[in-house]
């Protein structure tokens, strides 16, 4: 009887060991991947990569959440504190995801129904399903032609009537366009199916629901809790530039704003069965911005992490630091951000001739930028405008800047001809040729 006393006292106290063991191991590792994430985001910070706010979890541990200033000065106004409250921006459509999905949970809307259950007289009302919106398969533009008023002055039905007058670029569900547009029509949709407004309906359901205290709408609901917020910065002839008021171009219907903190209860209410039609490579990701401004929230289920950056500054390398903060989280190896000093050559006109020609950059709002040549080298044009020459770093990849990243890659395409790939402001945007002007 003594025996199996003490072997059940062994057996608990191994496990008790384990347990422990378990734990100091989980620790270090969070103090490793805070460590590598602080080094990594300070040196961002330090060469006027990053001003911002930064939240990583790993499961339930909380890895780092810090604020990152280029501007010391608590007075400036890109100055940030950890509390500070941000635009959204585009994280804006994962709240209306989300809604459609709690909607359809509780038989009041449908990914299925058509437009025309709840608009019947809308332009396209047969054609166009809830689930193109919410997937930028409606075939509506990404941005909205000139009104004859400021968007910002604009109601919710105002908005719709400007949709209205919105041409299909293609067939709904044949492609896909990101379009803000669409959205703007789905938090219509949302606020009138809820009999409430998209804004309330949001406050109410996430907001208040989650305890998400700091979060509101800039013009409607919860617009009284904005106390701390940071205005967007843009660099412009080399001088940084506060945008500290709304824009005109800005839309009012979806502009939200909140905290890390608020954010990171968001993506913890994230259920991988529930939300399981937002999941992408065991991912549930949304990424905003606007000039002056980046946003991006990533829940990974696969590896068990989060990831939450705001920043009131758009000179961030937005996709790269997206990419080597997964790998931090990951325990891989990742390479420090470093000052930048790119090197031109010299590539013979007969060569540079191949890329001249306009590109439309369709996913960017159909910006068409125009490649000219020029006394020997290549020249960037856009609305007749010369945007400045660049400089070629091998025969197909070329720069404005030697100390930024931003490129503009050309790429051979099917039909022997070449389409574009700019870097701008971190992200990447396809440009594809369609006038060719050889000179």
């Amino acid at each position: 009887m003594r025996i199996k006393t003490l072997s059940g006292v062994l057996f608990l106290w191994s496990c008790i060991v384990c347990s422990q063991q378990q734990v100091d191991a989980n620790q270090a590792d969070v103090h490793t991947i805070k460590t590598q994430a602080n080094a990594y985001l300070s040196t961002l910070t330090a060469l006027g990569d990053f001003n911002g706010v930064v939240l990583l979890k790993k499961g339930e541990d909380m890895v780092l959440k810090n604020a990152y200033t280029m501007q010391a000065d608590t007075t400036a106004t890109l100055f940030v504190k950890e509390t500070t409250q941000f635009d959204l921006r585009s994280i804006a459509k994962l709240f209306a995801k989300l809604s459609v999905l709690q909607l359809e949970a509780e038989g009041k809307f449908s990914r299925e129904d058509k437009l025309s259950t709840w608009l019947p007289n809308f332009p396209n009302a047969e054609k166009i399903k809830v689930h193109h919106l919410m997937t930028n398969t409606s075939g509506l533009p990404r941005s909205f032609e000139t009104a004859t008023q400021a968007y910002l002055t604009m109601e919710p039905e105002e908005v719709v009537a400007l949709v209205s007058k919105a041409s299909l670029e293609f067939e709904p569900g044949t492609s896909e366009l990101y379009s803000n547009v669409g959205f703007q029509l789905l938090y219509y949709l949302i606020g009138k199916v809820t009999h409430s407004g998209f804004e309330a309906y949001i406050d109410r359901q996430f907001f208040q629901a989650l305890g998400m205290q700091h979060s509101g709408s800039h013009f409607y609901e919860g617009k009284q809790r904005k106390q701390d917020y940071a205005y967007g910065h843009y660099e412009k002839e080399g001088e940084l530039i506060c945008e500290c008021a709304f824009p005109e171009d800005d839309m009012k219907m979806g502009n939200l704003f909140s905290t890390v903190t608020d954010l990171s209860r968001l993506l913890a209410y994230l259920d991988k069965t529930k939300h399981q039609d937002l999941l992408h490579e065991n991912r549930i990701t949304h990424a905003g911005g606007t000039r002056g401004k980046r946003a991006y929230v990533e829940r990974n289920f696969a590896e068990d992490y989060s990831i939450i950056f705001l920043s009131n500054y758009d000179g961030i390398p937005f996709e790269q630091m997206i990419k080597d903060l997964r790998l931090i989280l990951e325990n891989k190896e990742v390479v420090m951000p470093k000052a930048i000093h790119r090197e031109a050559i010299t590539v013979p006109a007969e060569r540079l001739r191949r890329f001249v020609g306009t590109y439309d950059l369709t996913d960017a709002g159909h910006i068409m930028l125009s490649i000219k040549l020029e006394e020997g080298q290549l020249y960037v044009y856009q609305k007749g405008k010369n945007n400045g020459v660049l400089f070629a770093e091998s025969e197909t990849v070329f720069f404005s800047d030697p100390t930024s990243k931003e490129s503009i890659a050309f790429v051979k395409n099917a039909a022997g001809t070449y389409d574009m790939l700019i870097d701008f402001q971190g992200v990447q945007w396809k440009g594809t040729r369609v006038i060719d002007t050889p000179q």
